[in-house]
C-alpha cells in the first residue's frame, strides 16, 4: 500500500519534574520505571475503583520529562485525574493540543527528519506510524476520512470516545495486553483489572467483525437465539468491517436475520 498521510489533533499532556517517573509509575497501568528515553507505550489511567479515566500513549522524552497524548477532547479529564493525587509530589502537568500526522502504508522511503521521533500506533503489521512536530511538512498524498476510518477498523486500535468510553471497564477494551503491565507493583484501579482478568468465562471484549451484509452501529448480534453483543462502529460500505463488543466464549455469531458474521481478535489480519 502506497504511503498516505492523515492529519488530526491530539490532546497532549507534558509531565515534568524530578518525581515524574515515580509518580506516574504508581498511577498508570503501564510500567514507567523501566522506560528508556525515546520509549513509548500505551496505558490506561483508572479510577480507584478500576473504571477508565484515560487511555493514552506515554513517551519518555528525557530523564524527568514525559509526553502523554490522547484523543482530542479527553486531555482535560486525563490531566485533572493525574493531578488529583499528586499532593506534594514534585511533578507538574501541562495540557496542550498538537497536530499529529498518521502515515499509513509503506514507510520504507519516508523522510521524517523534520519530525520528532515517530511514535508506534499499535496497528497490525506496523501499518501506521504517528508523527508530530511544529510546522513540519510531509510530501505524501492525503488519506481521506472515509479511507482512514476503514483502515482503523481493519488494522487499528479501538478508540477512547468511540469504541470504549470514560467510565468503561478496561478488560472489555480489547487493548488490555497492550496497555497493562501485569508484573508491576500496585497502581490505581489495579484490583478490578486483576479480578476480572482472573475470571474464566462470561466476559465481553471488543473484537473486529466482518460481514458482506450491511451492519450498523448499535446493531444486535446473536449466538443462536441469544443476544451476545452489539456493533460499536462499522464502515459504511461493503465488505462491512468494524468493532463489536462480544462475549469471549460465543460462536458462531449472526445478525438477527441470520447473516453470518466473521469475528477476529484485534491482532488478527482480516483478509
Amino acid at each position: 500500500m502506497t504511503a498516505r498521510a492523515y492529519r488530526t489533533h491530539r490532546d497532549v499532556i507534558f509531565a515534568n519534574g524530578p518525581e515524574a517517573e515515580q509518580y506516574l509509575h504508581g498511577q498508570i497501568s503501564q510500567n514507567v520505571d523501566d522506560m528508556a528515553e525515546g520509549d513509548a507505550r500505551w496505558s490506561f489511567l483508572l479510577e480507584p475503583r478500576g473504571n477508565i479515566e484515560g487511555f493514552f500513549r506515554i513517551l519518555r522524552v528525557a530523564q524527568d520529562s514525559y509526553r502523554l497524548d490522547t484523543e482530542y477532547g479527553f486531555g482535560q479529564t486525563l490531566e485533572e485525574s493525574l493531578s488529583r493525587f499528586k499532593l506534594r509530589s514534585k511533578v507538574d502537568f501541562t495540557l496542550s493540543a498538537e497536530e499529529m500526522i498518521s502515515v499509513v502504508g509503506n514507510q520504507s522511503d519516508l523522510n521524517v527528519e523534520d519530525f520528532t521521533q515517530p511514535l508506534p500506533s499499535g496497528w497490525n503489521d506496523g501499518l501506521c506510524i504517528d508523527l508530530y512536530g511544529s510546522d513540519s511538512v510531509i510530501d505524501l498524498e492525503e488519506c481521506s476520512e472515509n479511507d482512514f476510518q476503514r483502515l482503523v477498523m481493519t488494522h487499528g486500535l479501538p478508540r477512547l470516545g468511540e469504541e470504549f468510553k470514560v467510565g468503561g471497564i478496561p478488560n472489555e477494551s480489547g487493548v488490555l495486553e497492550l496497555a497493562v503491565s501485569f508484573d508491576k507493583g500496585c497502581y490505581r484501579g489495579q484490583e478490578l483489572v486483576e479480578r476480572i482478568d482472573a475470571r474464566s468465562g462470561g466476559r465481553r471484549i471488543i473484537r473486529r467483525v466482518r460481514a458482506e451484509s450491511k451492519l450498523e452501529k448499535s446493531q444486535a448480534l446473536f449466538g443462536g437465539e441469544k443476544k451476545v453483543g452489539e456493533v460499536l462502529t462499522v464502515t459504511n460500505e461493503a465488505p462491512y468491517i468494524g468493532f463489536a463488543l462480544l462475549g469471549t466464549d460465543v460462536a458462531p455469531v449472526r445478525t438477527e436475520s441470520g447473516e453470518r458474521i466473521e469475528v477476529f481478535a484485534l491482532d488478527q489480519l482480516i483478509a
